[in-house]
């Protein structure tokens, strides 16, 4: 399976955290932040390989990400 390299976008929340692909629109959640991305990528694998087997993954573009 090749690597993505995707974009988690975290709110916390007070039950514990919420995380979501933005490139992909999964999202899950989980009481500690480190729980949630483990449920984010548990989510996300099933998803990209699923997409991949039915030949519906849309290319992924290229963000210039720049740091301050």
């Amino acid at each position: 399976m090749p690597t993505y390299r995707l974009t988690a976008t975290i709110w916390k929340k007070p039950e514990g955290h919420v995380v979501r692909c933005s490139e992909l629109g999964v999202a899950s959640a989980g009481g500690f932040l480190s729980v949630a991305l483990v449920h984010l990528k548990e989510v996300t694998e099933p998803y990209l390989e699923n997409m991949m087997s039915t030949a519906e993954l849309i290319p992924i573009k290229r963000f210039l990400q720049v740091s301050s």
